[in-house]
């Protein structure tokens, strides 16, 4: 079991910590074995110095709060440990771990300490990669952001690690024209929405028409349509066009799309005003189809 992928232990009080003069395995697996442990203890992360290793106990069948142990293996020694400490991540939850992995790769366990001092570890990580897709701005971009705060507390989903593919709004209208639009036309306000050289109306506004290019989607070409009765040129923002074949892992947002969620071996869709539980669903359908391997133990 603790061979397969993304093993993580179900509770952070099923690690214990331990000072040692000696991160030598037989020494270690000596010294654990016949010791009085609390009575939830499966782990011991043994440090000496900056440096650690993890041992697994088995514990002797007990109805009281210690028991001793009646063996003890070093399930990672200190070439395959490597530590992370960081106050903001928090141990229980699996994609926090990962995201620690993600800073010492090639390690085969990370052990972290992080909010509350809690530690605790990540074997054999190996998360699934979700590729993000969206537009800026404006900024932050609201589906990483809502993405990164389910992620934050979803401590009963494998671990995950999300690859941004931002599209910058911006760079499209460059590489199309040569000098900025005179006038251009954007869906709504929003951060960072600045467009030098241009003269910037809001769609949402309903302004006068003028001679102008629109830079957004499919349904902001309607609207455009219902209020002018009109086409206009337009820059395509639509994060669908950058939907990749061969990379299932792939989440996205669109405004076509009213509720729910669509997915499909392409890729997973919210609405473009998606609520945090859509986002939530999108995720599971992502870990799902992809199939992630990970060990709660």
């Amino acid at each position: 079991m603790l061979g397969e992928p993304n093993v993580v232990p179900s509770r952070y009080r099923q690690v214990a910590v331990a000072a040692v003069p000696s991160l030598e395995p037989a020494w270690l697996a000596a010294h654990f074995t016949g010791r009085e442990v609390y009575f939830r203890t499966r782990f011991v992360v043994a440090r000496h110095g900056q440096q650690v290793a993890l041992v697994e106990v088995e514990r002797e069948q007990s109805d009281e709060l210690f028991a001793h142990t009646i063996s003890a293996r070093v399930v990672a020694g200190p070439d395959a440990c490597a530590v992370v400490v960081d106050e903001a991540l928090d141990t229980a939850v699996p994609s926090q771990l990962a995201t620690a992995a993600e800073r010492v790769p090639g390690a085969r366990c990370v052990v972290v300490e992080g909010r509350y001092s809690h530690v605790s570890f990540i074997l054999n990580p190996a998360p699934v990669r979700i590729r993000l897709v969206d537009v800026v701005p404006p900024e932050p971009a609201k589906l990483l952001d809502q993405v990164q705060r389910v992620l934050s507390t979803a401590d009963d989903l494998p671990p995950v690690v999300v690859a941004p593919d931002l599209v910058d709004s911006r760079e499209l209208l460059a590489t199309r024209y040569a000098d900025p639009p005179r006038h251009l036309l954007i869906p709504c306000r929003g951060s960072g929405m600045d467009f030098p050289g241009s003269t910037v109306s809001f769609l949402d506004e309903r302004p006068p028409e003028r001679a102008w290019t629109l830079l957004g989607c499919e349904r902001s070409n309607q609207i455009h349509q219902w209020f002018y009765g009109s086409a206009p040129d337009r820059v395509d923002t639509c994060p669908r066009q950058w939907i990749a074949a061969g990379q299932p892992a792939t989440l996205t947002r669109c405004c076509l799309l009213q509720e729910g969620v669509e997915d499909t071996d392409a890729a997973t869709v919210v609405p473009w005003g998606a609520s945090l539980a859509e986002v939530r669903t999108a995720i599971e359908a992502v870990v799902d189809r992809v199939g992630v391997a990970w060990t709660h133990i």
